[in-house]
C-alpha cells in the first residue's frame, strides 16, 4: 500500500471525527480553551492509533466485535447529540454547556469515532499495508481534523449562535444512526 492509499484511508477514518469536533465547537462550550482542544485532539488521535493497532493485530477477532460496535457507537453519539440539542433549547444564557469539558465524555467520543479504525485495521491486516506508515498518517489526519473541526465549529457557533448547537447535536444523532445502519448492513 503506497503513501497515497494510506492517506486516503486515514482521511476517510477522520471524517466522523471531523463531524464530532465541529459539533463540539458549535456548542461554544470550549470557548477560549485552546489547551482542552489540543488535549481532546491528541486523545482522539491516540484512540485511533490504539483501535487501528488492535484491529491490525487482532484481525481474526474482528467478527466478535463487529456486531456490537455499531450499537455502542450509535448509543454514545445519539446520547451526546441529544444532550447538545436539549442544552440548546433549555440552557440559561449565562451558563455554557459543559458536556464536552468532561474527560469521561471526551473518552467516550474518542472511542465512538475510532471504532471504524478497529475494523479498517483488521481489514488491512490481511493486505500488504505498511502498519507504521498507515498509523502515523492516521494519527496526523485525526489530530489535524480535530483541531480544524473545533475551530470551524467555534466560528459557525459564533456566527449563527444556538442554532448551530442544534445543528451540531443533530449531526451527532444522525452520525450515530448512520454508524448503526452501516453496522447492521442496511446502509
Amino acid at each position: 500500500m503506497n503513501m497515497l492509499s494510506s492517506f486516503l484511508v486515514a482521511l476517510g477514518l477522520s471524517m466522523d471525527n471531523l463531524a464530532v469536533t465541529t459539533s463540539a465547537g458549535c456548542s461554544q462550550c470550549l470557548q477560549g480553551c485552546a489547551r482542552v482542544i489540543f488535549r481532546v485532539s491528541v486523545l482522539f488521535a491516540l484512540a485511533h492509533i490504539v483501535m487501528f493497532s488492535v484491529g491490525f493485530e487482532g484481525g481474526v477477532l474482528l467478527h466478535a466485535g463487529k456486531t456490537i460496535a455499531p450499537w455502542i457507537a450509535c448509543a454514545i453519539l445519539v446520547f451526546i447529540g441529544g444532550r447538545m440539542i436539549k442544552n440548546a433549547f433549555f440552557a440559561i444564557e449565562q451558563t455554557q454547556s459543559t458536556i464536552f469539558n468532561s474527560l469521561h465524555t471526551q473518552i467516550l467520543l474518542a472511542l465512538a469515532t475510532s471504532l471504524d479504525a478497529l475494523l479498517v485495521g483488521a481489514g488491512l491486516a490481511f493486505t500488504e499495508a505498511c502498519f507504521w506508515q498507515t498509523v502515523l498518517i492516521l494519527a496526523a489526519c485525526v489530530f489535524a481534523t480535530s483541531l480544524c473541526g473545533f475551530y470551524l465549529g467555534r466560528y459557525l457557533g459564533e456566527k449563527f449562535g444556538r442554532n448551530m448547537e442544534i445543528v451540531g447535536g443533530s449531526v451527532l444523532v444522525l452520525l450515530g444512526v448512520k454508524v448503526l445502519l452501516e453496522g447492521v448492513g442496511i446502509w
